[in-house]
């Protein structure tokens, strides 16, 4: 018993120490903070504009999503339909809505659109598993950063536009200001580079539940059919070989280009737990924990490397959706920002309840409809938004008062460090541009 432990323990210790040293040798740079393969930053002090580009064949028209950060181009095209009187601020947006997203809850009609937009509606934060359409609280008496909300806005200003979304944001965001590499679908990205524990994650997600679906068909036609060879035992290892063929063709999607660079390492990893099955197999209790052990094993050591790996750029879905599949460039980026920069200037419309703090969030941040404000200190207010996809993360944050702001676009997971740590140096103010979600 303790020899079958021992061997794969030590083969495991080897593994970790080879694909350390392969890392370090496949990247070259863990040794850098960030890890930012590219990046394209706009600097704008006191009307003068420059860019920063960090990668080959990087420069201020280069892709980026940017996730989240479409959320401020929403609310921006739906407070220009306020202002043509499409829509109205503190109108009830139930009458704009689907019949899918309409529920039974009665507070659904009280909700205004000011309340979406500065996320009081009462929506849950998260989507990832399809739209949940329970309000939490009641609407316009917490905040609650909110994807959900957002969908929502997306909704009514398409009904009420009579357009859809990327029609909308064109009209009254894109074509008036120039931006002409910006969008909510179809515009491709550069090359995402995502964090090898979360790439491991997501790999090892679909091994484990197609292992585990496939394991429990296999006890079917063991109880059924009176067979050695349909025998549970015998069967699990064809459940692991099928597993695997599945898992590798979720890599072939996922990894894409380079694909060839990262199928040794998971047959690397397949044949170890493989290995690892067939040493326990006279210990059926140490051999059913054989898997999961050693998925979990794995992802600690992705997580543990200091490096991201190229994926494909389609992981976020094609459909235009406003809480996360915005698209664009530094330049593009630069031109909006200069608007809401004038936009922070105005002293009356509806755009100046833009930057107006509509719900406090804690002792230095507000939310106004559509971006963030902190106050940090005796520093002027702050207006800012993030966005997070997988492989692509970013930040622009504003100074009117300074009439200086910088935006800052990576093809990393760890972009958003980066970002703020730039944004601090550059603006020489220590914000921190983030709330609690």
């Amino acid at each position: 018993m303790k020899r079958t432990i021992r061997l794969p323990l030590l083969i495991t210790a080897i593994l970790a120490a080879v694909m350390l040293s392969a890392c370090g040798e496949m990247r070259g740079a863990v040794e850098e903070k960030y890890d930012i393969h590219n990046s394209t930053i706009v600097y704008f002090d006191q009307g003068s504009e420059s860019y920063a580009n960090t990668g080959k064949g990087t420069d201020e028209n280069t892709v980026y999503e940017l996730g989240s950060n479409g959320k401020t181009l929403a609310a921006y095209t739906a407070l220009a339909m306020v202002g043509e009187g499409i829509l109205e601020l503190d109108g009830k947006i139930s009458s704009h809505l689907d019949p899918e997203l309409v529920t039974e809850d009665v507070r659904l009609k009280d909700i205004t659109l000011r309340q979406l937009l500065c996320h009081t509606a009462g929506f849950s934060p998260s989507f990832e598993f399809g739209v949940d359409k329970k309000i939490y609280t009641d609407p316009g008496t917490a905040f609650c950063y909110s994807g959900v909300g957002y969908i929502y806005l997306q909704n009514v200003i398409e009904n009420a536009g009579g357009m859809p979304l990327d029609q909308a944001a064109s009209k009254y965001v894109f074509e008036p200001l120039g931006m002409k590499n910006s969008g909510f679908e179809n515009i491709e990205t550069i090359q995402p580079y995502m964090n090898a524990g979360t790439a491991v994650l997501y790999a090892l997600l679909i091994f484990i539940l197609s292992f585990l679906v496939l394991s429990l068909m296999a006890l079917i036609p063991g109880r059924l059919i009176r067979s050695g060879a349909f025998k549970y035992s015998r069967l699990l290892p064809v459940c692991f070989l099928l597993a695997g063929i599945i898992n590798t063709l979720a890599l072939l999607f996922l990894f894409s280009s380079n694909f060839s660079k990262v199928l040794p390492w998971f047959l690397l990893c397949f044949a170890l737990m493989g290995l690892v099955l067939v040493l326990t197999k006279k210990h059926p209790k140490l051999r059913n924990a054989v898997v999961p052990a050693m998925s979990l094993l794995f992802l600690l050591i992705g997580f543990a490397l200091p490096v991201t790996l190229p994926v494909c750029n389609t992981l976020i879905p094609p459909k235009a959706n406003c809480a996360y599949t915005f698209r664009s460039t530094g330049r593009d980026m630069a031109l909006f920002c200069n608007e809401l920069m004038e936009k922070a200037k105005e002293k009356d419309g509806v755009f100046s309840e833009m930057f107006a703090p509509a719900v406090t969030v804690d002792e230095c941040n507000a939310w106004g409809l559509g971006i963030a404000i902190e106050n940090a200190g005796d520093s002027p207010a702050l207006y800012w938004h993030s966005g997070i996809n997988p492989g692509f993360q970013s930040l622009y944050v504003l100074v009117p008062d300074e009439n200086r702001y910088i935006i800052i676009l990576t093809n990393s997971d760890r972009g958003l460090d980066y970002s703020k740590e730039t944004a601090r140096t550059f603006l020489g103010i220590d914000g921190t541009w983030d709330i609690k979600r």
